[in-house]
């Protein structure tokens, strides 16, 4: 593991402290989309590495005190503008912080979309394997999902989305 992918790892599990994902520790959820990103993303991949980082990182400023300029501080620009995207914007819902948050992370660009993605097949295969009522959910969004991030041209992504398609029976 890298010294910068562990620091983030370890900055996360702090932060995140006491949160849990279903009834894990928080960190298994921070996992689980770091692996997906390695699992579909080429470790030839440029972005791979910010991608890791920013997969450990993607829920410390939605769910913690830390903020996107101490991310920045501490990983950089890239990873904390990757962090920044797919951070929900503030909303009444879930539906109207999805609304606003979609454009922006298209706007970002192929990278943000990969990580969004990443937290959302890491989102439903944990569904998958036990919250069948939250798998609901996510087959509702597809639809919402899918129309507002994929990019047809965007080549290296369809194993991703065809993956999450499979999953959710869409």
């Amino acid at each position: 593991m890298s010294d910068t992918r562990a620091r983030a790892r370890a900055q996360a599990i702090t932060a995140h402290a006491g949160q849990t994902y279903g009834d894990a520790p928080y960190e298994v959820h921070l996992d689980h989309v770091a692996a997906v990103v390695e699992r579909f993303i080429d470790a030839a991949d440029a972005r791979r590495g910010d991608l890791v980082v920013a997969a450990y990182l993607h829920d410390i400023v939605e769910d913690t005190a830390v903020t996107i300029d101490a991310v920045e501080a501490d990983f950089g620009a890239a990873v904390a503008g990757l962090v920044a995207a797919v951070t929900d914007s503030p909303g009444r819902d879930r539906k109207e912080r999805k609304a606003k948050t979609y454009p922006r992370i298209r706007a970002t660009g192929p990278a943000a979309v990969l990580l969004k993605l990443a937290d959302r097949i890491a989102n439903v295969e944990a569904s998958v394997a036990g919250a069948p009522a939250k798998l609901g959910m996510y087959r509702l969004e597809w639809w919402g999902f899918f129309g507002a991030l994929y990019d047809p041209a965007d080549g290296p992504h369809r194993p991703m989305w065809e993956h999450l398609r499979r999953l959710l029976n869409a």
